[in-house]
C-alpha cells in the first residue's frame, strides 16, 4: 500500500478507478445527499492521488500512528 510517499501503480489506478466511479455516481445520483456523499468520496481519492504525486507521506487507513 502506501508508505513513505510511494504507492504501487496497482494502487494507484485503483483510486483513479474510484475517484471516475465516485464522480459518476455523483453525477447520476437523484438525492442531494448521495451526490454529496460521492463527491466527498471524490475529494478524498483526489487528495490521496495528489499527495502520491508530491510524494507527501499519508497514512494508511485504520493506522493509528503511536507517538
Amino acid at each position: 500500500m502506501f508508505r513513505g510517499g510511494h504507492m504501487s501503480s496497482a494502487d494507484i489506478e485503483y483510486y483513479r478507478r474510484r475517484l471516475r466511479e465516485a464522480e459518476s455516481r455523483a453525477a447520476q445520483a437523484n438525492l442531494p445527499e448521495v451526490r454529496r456523499v460521492h463527491r466527498e468520496m471524490a475529494e478524498r481519492y483526489t487528495a490521496i492521488l495528489r499527495d502520491v504525486e508530491r510524494g507527501a507521506n499519508r497514512p494508511m487507513p485504520g493506522i493509528v500512528p503511536r507517538n
